[in-house]
């Protein structure tokens, strides 16, 4: 069985031990997290990363609808689901806001065990497709991308090829020089087409929330900076990224390095698990 991590979040502790001795009974397995204080809720998350997140609406401190704003806040709880539980805030309005603050599902208080168990096991179920989900279209982005790349150098390569029969042909056969010349504004036409911004197109259609969530934590990034981070966080390579922004390959690698201590990581830090987490 799939060992699962799930913080649950309450401050009568009763109902805290009734909802692990539940997990307890069904899912033996699963890493159980719990705390009675919603303040430091957040911080467990951000250190266990759990797979789910069960959190009762009204506690002292802040809610439990402040608590997933917090989460949602921030890059690397951003996409843990959480349930919410209530016993009192239980109307189709009350869900409502639930769900506005980024809940994707609502229980209500006495739990019945199997319930709770399902709507748990179909939340995390859910989170985990979409997460598949992504990694799928990130690897079918990164192949039509080093595509794009390889496309591109083929059509540069091209180019040059023109650019010495150019040299070569006879002055005085014109229209020999006039074909050449059209095949030249051709395929200058392909090297000079904006690569980078159909790139940003189709990465931003995947991870719609990176610039937000990025410029959420480093406000000083400039736009070049961001495109940089989009090439990363898909893992392209410096060499991809100086073909598909036709760049030498030093100017990228100093970008690289200007980019780190913006980020305030050090050379030992690997820069796209870092970034994933946006």
């Amino acid at each position: 069985m799939e060992t699962r991590k799930i913080l649950i979040v309450d401050d009568d502790i009763s109902v805290l031990e009734f909802i692990v001795s539940i997990f307890e009974k069904y899912h033996p397995n699963y890493e159980i997290y719990q705390t009675s204080n919603s303040n430091n809720a957040q911080e467990i998350a951000k250190k266990t990363l759990p797979d789910l997140i069960i959190t009762d609406w009204q506690m002292p401190v802040f809610s439990g609808i402040e608590l997933i704003k917090q989460l949602k806040n921030e890059p690397s709880t951003y996409n843990i689901p959480i349930i919410i539980a209530t016993g009192i805030m239980n109307s189709s309005s009350d869900l409502q806001v639930a769900l506005d603050a980024g809940a994707v599902d609502f229980v209500t208080k006495p739990f019945d065990p199997v319930e709770l168990v399902a709507r748990a096991e179909s939340a995390i179920s859910i989170a985990k497709n979409h997460q598949k989900s992504i990694e799928t279209k990130n690897q079918e982005l990164a192949e039509n991308t080093l595509y794009l790349i390889k496309n591109k150098e083929f059509v540069s390569k091209l180019k040059a090829l023109v650019d010495d029969l150019k040299k070569v042909s006879k002055e005085t056969d014109t229209y020999q020089k006039e074909i050449i010349n059209r095949m030249g504004k051709l395929i200058s036409s392909k090297v000079n087409d904006d690569s980078s911004e159909r790139f940003s197109i189709a990465f931003y259609s995947v991870h719609e929330h990176f610039n937000k969530n990025l410029m959420k934590s480093f406000p000083n990034l400039t736009k070049g900076d961001i495109r940089l981070c989009a090439f990363l966080r898909l893992g392209l390579s410096t060499k991809d990224i100086a073909s598909l922004l036709y760049q030498e390959i030093d100017s990228v690698k100093v970008s690289r390095s200007r980019l780190r201590k913006k980020l305030g990581l050090d050379q030992c830090q690997n820069l796209q698990a870092f970034l994933s987490a946006f």
